[in-house]
């Protein structure tokens, strides 16, 4: 038989596409904010506009209007849900893919009410992945993802982070005595 005809074997099965865990959820923590949350944020920008009026900052006072839009759509308008996808080739959100090889390290937290993957990752844009669990076990994705990246049981925080927490711990934008 001359070379050129070769046999082929089967397909190798370790590089087939292999979806371990599938669900629908919304595609961020979402809890309908209270009256004080949006007094907060206008009484906020107000003294901020003020301070920017008497800088003769017209710029600044543009940014934090479409800042304030942002906050007020955020917290008023429900997400939408969202396809997520845990295979043996990485992680999809909606029509978003990542490789495991782009992926760091995981973790579980509670937001909003909610439980919540977070899955560093080693790109510059995004840096950690938020995946809404709904009713999802914890457990089961802990199973799948910890094949792939290493688990943190206390959650890494940036500068950034503990900045951000010391911010609402002191300043908190709804009436925490609800």
């Amino acid at each position: 038989m001359p070379e050129f005809f070769v046999k082929k074997s089967a397909p190798d099965d370790s590089n087939l596409l292999k979806t371990y865990l599938e669900w629908t959820a919304p595609s961020r923590p979402f809890r309908k904010k209270d009256r004080s949350y949006y007094t907060t944020i206008a009484i906020l920008v107000i003294l901020l506009i003020l301070i920017a009026v008497l800088l003769r900052e017209m710029l600044l006072i543009g940014v934090l209007l479409a800042l304030a839009f942002v906050a007020y759509v955020l917290g008023f308008v429900p997400p939408e849900d969202t396809k997520y996808r845990i295979s043996s080739q990485g992680v999809t959100i909606g029509d978003h893919f990542y490789l495991w090889v782009d992926l760091d390290s995981f973790w579980f937290a509670e937001k909003e009410g909610q439980k919540v993957l977070h899955i560093l990752t080693n790109l510059r844009f995004p840096g950690e992945l938020m995946l809404v669990l709904g009713s999802t076990s914890e457990e089961d994705v802990k199973k799948v993802v910890a094949k792939y990246l290493p688990f943190h049981e206390i959650a890494p925080k940036s500068l950034m982070d503990k900045w951000s927490e010391s911010l609402q711990k002191h300043f908190p934008l709804e009436n925490p005595h609800k």
